[in-house]
């Protein structure tokens, strides 16, 4: 009875079949001497990358909650959520990762058995190993043909030029998959005693067929060959990994496993303050990323991690909105540019060059070398390469770096953990403190934050403001259940105004007892985060954590989610740990407790807006949710792009203080566009900044006889009858 067919368990046990059939000794010798040498091509050139990463400034918050870490490995890495978030990449990658894998694991298998005497390829394991491997190589295939038709045929707009790297990557991994299918079709077709088991190899088989009518002796040659090409075409992979886009099967991995831990909405930071204070300040300081040089470890592991995918192109509100920002070319650009440097270094460095180099080549001597390249301490004399400015990349337009909203889209979907705004806030920081430049409107801005307290005007307005709400004032010592954290949009703005009195009528209905600072309550400091003035901005959070710690308080309460990220997330660094809570959060709270209960009907359809700050640097998503839902007669509509996928408003990274666009292609035109879509009346949100930037849009799109836009704490004031 034929073994397949008939299935008995006996004929199943003795499962096997003849490793390295038709090769012989000799290439079994070669086969692992040149796989030798190709994993010492790989340990050199592994070698020669971390060099240059270690060549980087130091980074802390990397290396600590292993466990965390492990999580969010096996998480991104093997379980591909990340990637898996777009429907076609995530397909096709899954095909390639996984098929990869498992082949990985059955070779690994077969060495076991074959070379350290193991016998476990044998049986009904081998049966099962067999045709998981076959449909991986088949699946792999399959992903790469996706890819390559996606890359040349489809071309989307966010995916940059086909290089020729990535031909000869996807056809190495091609050629490797097709061979050894070849070679296992002619190992079926021709070994001397068949292959019982070949319905177990239903893609090896096929190609089996396609060999028949050849001579054996014909077909033991294509086995032979196919099975060398194969062997070949892997062991050049493995020399290759480090130096093409090969790589990234090690550095996205790593760059995962050091992701930041810390909140979205919390930058790494030196205090200037203290800096400046030491009596050993250097001499060369810099605060943020002004040359390549200047890049941490860290950052020059995203530039490696980065596979040009296009996803944070895809995402982009600035580029969406047709601006020149580009996250990926940002990445891109600056890998080139620290790869230049690293020529320039070499070359003011090298003993033939350091006496012969003028100064016009940009070379130096030996000696003129400020710091090595194994412990980061700077860079060769002449080998400088600043960034803003640089010719022949996305640096060349000066506003490039401030086109960005810091809406955290970009990094959020990106599959290898690069920390684009973080980058990019530096990049800001040494454009401000180091070169005193930004676009004009901004530094207005910040000077009249510096010199009143916040960037709208004078702090006398805010104190009417208060006393016109009849909120009591809490002085140091007192004490009170909800410190409310008005905000400046909110106290300065007459339109945003009835954000804190709606509020503060609802806190007053729930007869919660409530105060404010007073006139100690400043700006929070997120313009001047944001924009890079970060001497400004620690000055402005040491001097309101210290006004903070002087009252008692259970809940801060805040009506803006930059607020609210600054108070949540940075804050803690200069000792301010708080209980801080936006409205949005609240109102659910209390409609969860029943101490809420709307009762009058707003029959109309509403848009929900998650604010950047409140949706994706927080994950604050479903609260405001809630809070509508609990209105009678409102009907909640949502966007397509809504959620952790949701478009800004276009008041981020400071825009709500500075206008770069130019024409009709806004971020806050698009927005409300794709609101209008869903037939709502109303657009809700819970930010004064978006409220501000969604009501221009309507009136620039002629929507604003149409469509209202509304804070969620005015609606459900109207639905309280209060």
């Amino acid at each position: 009875m034929d073994p397949i067919q008939g299935g008995a368990h006996g004929a199943a046990a003795a499962a096997s079949r003849e490793l390295m059939w038709n090769l012989g000794t000799v290439s079994h010798v070669l086969m692992y001497a040149l796989m030798l040498v190709s994993f010492a091509v790989l340990a050199w050139g592994l070698r020669r990358r971390i060099q240059e990463w270690k060549a980087g400034k130091p980074e802390g918050e990397r290396f600590g909650d292993w466990g965390k870490r492990l999580g969010i490995l096996l998480r991104e890495t093997f379980w591909q959520r990340q990637t898996r978030r777009r429907f076609l990449p995530g397909l096709f990658h899954s095909f390639i990762f996984y098929g990869f894998l498992l082949l990985l694991i059955t070779t690994l298998i077969v060495m076991a058995d074959m070379d350290f005497g193991l016998r476990v390829y044998h049986g009904p394991f081998y049966l099962g190993v067999t045709l998981v491997a076959d449909l991986a190589g088949f699946f792999l295939f399959v992903g790469l043909v996706i890819a390559a038709v996606r890359r040349y045929l489809a071309k989307p707009d966010f995916l940059p030029a086909a290089k020729s790297a990535d031909a000869v990557i996807l056809t190495i991994l091609a050629g490797i998959v097709l061979t050894g299918f070849l070679a296992e079709g002619a190992r079926i077709r021709f070994h001397p005693a068949g292959d019982p088991w070949r319905a177990y190899s239903p893609i090896g088989n096929l190609f089996a067929g396609m060999l028949a009518g050849l001579a054996p002796a014909t077909g033991r040659g294509i086995h032979f060959a196919t099975w060398w090409v194969h062997a070949l075409g892997t062991f050049t992979m493995i020399a290759l990994i480090p130096h093409t886009k090969f790589l990234h099967m090690l550095s996205i991995p790593t760059n995962q496993f050091l992701s930041k831990l810390a909140p979205k909405g919390s930058l790494q930071r030196v205090d200037i303050e203290e800096i400046f204070a030491s009596e050993d300040v250097a001499d060369d300081l810099v605060i943020g990323v002004a040359d390549a040089h200047h890049l941490t470890w860290k950052q020059r592991l995203d530039l490696t991690a980065c596979i040009e995918c296009g996803r944070c192109d895809e995402v982009c509100p600035a580029r969406a909105a047709g601006q020149t920002l580009s996250p990926r070319r940002l990445i891109e650009d600056l890998k080139v540019m620290l790869e230049e440097q690293r020529r320039r270094r070499g070359r003011s460095t090298s003993p033939a060059g350091g006496g012969s180099g003028s100064a016009s080549e940009g070379e130096g001597s030996a000696s003129e070398t400020k710091g090595s390249a194994e412990d980061g301490g700077g860079t060769a004399a002449g080998a400088e390469l600043p960034i803003i400015g640089a010719q022949g990349t996305v640096f060349e337009d000066p506003n490039f770096i401030w086109y960005c909203r810091v809406c955290h889209a970009c990094q959020s979907i990106c599959p290898a953990a690069i920390e684009h705004v973080d980058l990019l806030t530096e990049l800001r920081r040494a454009e401000v403190l180091m070169e005193g430049r930004l676009p004009s409107k901004a530094a207005q801005a910040l000077k009249t934050m510096e010199t009143q307290g916040n960037p709208f005007g004078a702090q006398a307005e805010r104190i009417e403001f208060i006393e016109k709400l009849g909120l009591r004032v809490i002085g140091p010592g007192e004490e009170t259940e909800i410190l409310y954290w008005i905000g400046c949009a909110a106290t300065f703005d007459p339109q945003k105004q009835r954000i804190a009195e709606d509020l503060v009528a609802i806190l007053k209905h729930l007869q919660i007892p409530c105060g404010h600072l007073g006139r100690e309550e400043v700006c929070c400091g997120d313009p001047a985060r944001v924009l890079g003035e970060e001497n400004l901005f620690q000055a402005t959070a040491k001097q309101t954590v210290a006004a903070l710690k002087e009252r008692r308080f259970t809940t801060l309460l805040v009506s803006c989610p930059h607020g609210y990220n600054v108070f949540k997330n940075e804050y803690p660094q200069f000792g301010g740990n708080f209980r801080v809570r936006h409205h949005s959060q609240l109102l659910a709270e209390w409609l969860r407790a029943g101490r809420l209960k709307p009762v009058h009907p707003l029959t109309e359809q509403v848009v929900y807006h998650d604010p950047c700050f409140l949706g994706r640097y927080q994950g604050i998503y479903d609260p405001p949710r809630e809070t509508l839902r609990a209105i009678p007669g409102l009907t909640l509509r949502e966007m397509p792009r809504r959620r952790e996928e949701s478009f800004c408003c276009g008041a981020g990274g400071g825009h709500y203080w500075m206008d770069l666009e130019e024409g009709d292609a806004r971020v806050n035109n698009v927005r409300v566009d794709e609101a209008a879509g869903t037939g709502a009346q109303r657009i809700a949100v819970a930010c004064p900044f978006c409220e501000q930037m969604l009501t221009d849009g309507l009136k620039a799109r002629d929507l604003d006889e149409r469509i209202q836009v509304t804070d969620i704490a005015c609606l459900v004031r109207q639905s309280l009858g209060i």
